[in-house]
């Protein structure tokens, strides 16, 4: 894993492996964390996370 910073951006390469382990841990979130506290837990709506986890699993399937 390598990450670069500049004013307003935080950029991070990952492996295939890391990237699908985040988008594991996303879809653990939305498969066990409650409705009613999701936001408050993960900082992000279920609408959001289930988004970021499709885009992570697009750029995973294009990297296959």
């Amino acid at each position: 894993m390598k990450t670069s910073k500049s004013d307003s951006d935080v950029t991070i390469t990952l492996s295939a492996d890391q990237l699908a382990f985040i988008s594991n841990a996303i879809n653990e979130a939305l498969e066990a964390v409650e409705e009613w506290e999701f936001e408050t837990r993960t900082g992000k709506s279920r609408t959001e996370a289930k988004a970021i986890n499709a885009r992570l699993r697009q750029i995973l399937d294009d990297a296959r």
